[in-house]
């Protein structure tokens, strides 16, 4: 088991000084990778978090400047909402920047009010999704890419710099049409919110669906080293002492979980702070063989 950070580049949070602050403190504790969320344009009519939110491509590649090991990934990108081929220059760039270590996250969303506002269609947007991946995979992985989809139509381009070590892309969702988009078009799954049941059976699905032999499966969950009503009420998130957390990891790697993308539950970037300190050096090192 590995852990990565659920970045809070939303909210209160979601401002200059914290990103720098956070960023820093989790490479030096040794997290594996920042994962980022992802709207441009909320309806007033949605309740907080993310009305104050910072733009994934450029969130990371600002980050990849001040960081020099941690790996980096959008966590999920909306693609149908974006266009595929300015996905994969952006892509494409911050992983140059980085030295190589973007994962590119991408999902089907679910606000179908924000699709209008982007001028996308909410009702075919997994059909997209099924078209834009292999458009932006042919950009990354060929030397002479060419792809004729319904949408997406190139050939004889130049798409430079393509990346020189592998880009991972993974998909997100939970409904069998995600799970097969995953297993069929993805490097790996990332789920968000799940019980250790509700992953294994989300990680037989995509057995079913012929997943590769090489394909991470990783999980975003709420954390609190403390008391946590809201995983206490659920069973969803990780809450409690160093101990009682270690067990629920268990739980998670048993249902197949690689990569847990903790996100903890936080009043202010102290508190948060102190809350991945404290993972990092009190439950990490009891989860990991």
């Amino acid at each position: 088991m590995i852990f990565g950070l659920n970045l809070p580049n939303y909210s209160s949070l979601g401002h200059r000084d914290a990103m720098i602050a956070i960023a820093g403190h989790a490479e030096e504790l040794g997290y594996s990778t920042l994962w980022t969320s992802d709207h441009i344009l909320l309806p007033a009519a949605l309740p907080e978090p993310f009305g104050n939110l910072l733009e994934s491509f450029t969130i990371l590649s600002y980050l990849a400047g001040r960081t020099e090991r941690i790996g980096l990934a959008t966590g999920i990108l909306v693609l149908p909402q974006r266009d595929p081929l300015l996905v994969a220059k952006q892509a494409a760039t911050v992983h140059h920047l980085s030295g190589g270590r973007l994962t590119l996250g991408v999902g089907v969303g679910w606000i179908e009010q924000e699709y209008a506002y982007l001028r996308s269609d909410f009702s075919v947007r997994g059909h997209t999704a099924d078209e834009y991946i292999p458009a932006i995979r042919a950009l990354f992985e060929t030397s002479s890419p060419e792809f004729h989809g319904a949408h997406i139509d190139y050939s004889d381009v130049l798409f430079s710099p393509r990346p020189s070590a592998p880009l991972p892309i993974v998909v997100g969702g939970t409904s069998r049409a995600a799970l097969r988009r995953a297993a069929t078009l993805g490097d790996g799954w990332h789920g968000l919110y799940l019980s250790p049941e509700q992953v294994r059976t989300a990680v037989g699905t995509l057995r079913e669906c012929g997943r590769k032999d090489e394909f991470q499966i990783s999980l975003r969950t709420t954390t609190r080293i403390g008391a946590n009503t809201a995983a206490e009420d659920t069973g969803i998130g990780l809450s409690g002492d160093p101990a009682a957390l270690t067990g629920q990891i268990r739980q998670y790697a048993s249902a197949g979980v690689d990569q847990l993308v903790i996100e903890p539950v936080c009043a202010d970037l102290d508190d948060f702070i102190e809350q991945i300190t404290a993972f990092a050096t009190e439950v990490a090192p009891r989860s990991t063989p």
